[in-house]
């Protein structure tokens, strides 16, 4: 009968532990992406007005193109008091090459327009006036295979390796 090392098994629990870690990182980032969309969703609605809504540029260097975004302002207010925010959803508002593509939402959102901001019933300070997309959670499946079929390899391995006595 042939002897065998664990050398194979060892590769095999490498590569199972590799999978399932990424698959985790994975699940974590969507899961997380997920909770905070739906997170703002029941934040309180509270009446806001725009302040400004404009076209704005940077060019971080001369070999660099200018990119656009969405300079937006609005004012609301929480138990009396104002406050000011300027993001349009929970995150930082995004940078494009063409500006074309910021001129819908400029339109969308004029200065002087009455809206509605879900604002953090935790921290006034922050708002949004518009969700997140819960797409994450949708997709989280697939990640989620990685981490289960990883975490299948490596336990399958280190199995065998200990049914063999690490010969």
């Amino acid at each position: 009968m042939k002897k065998e090392g664990i050398g194979g098994y060892l590769y095999l629990a490498f590569i199972g532990l590799s999978l399932a870690l990424l698959g985790g990182l994975f699940v974590f980032i969507l899961g997380r992406g997920y909770l905070r969309a739906k997170e703002t969703r029941e934040w309180p609605i509270h009446d806001a007005v725009i302040m400004v809504s404009a076209i704005g540029e940077r060019n971080l260097g001369k070999d660099i193109p200018t990119e656009y975004t969405h300079e937006l302002v609005y004012e609301y207010q929480v138990d009396g008091k104002f406050y000011r925010a300027d993001r349009l959803k929970r995150r930082e508002n995004p940078y494009f090459k063409e500006e074309a593509k910021i001129a819908p939402a400029v339109a969308r959102w004029p200065v002087g327009k009455q809206v509605e901001a879900f604002v953090n019933p935790d921290d006034p300070t922050e708002a949004a006036l518009a969700h997140e997309t819960k797409a994450p959670g949708y997709s989280i499946w697939f990640p989620g295979l990685f981490l289960v079929g990883g975490l299948v390899v490596f336990g399958r391995s280190v199995s065998k390796m200990i049914l063999r006595g690490g010969n």
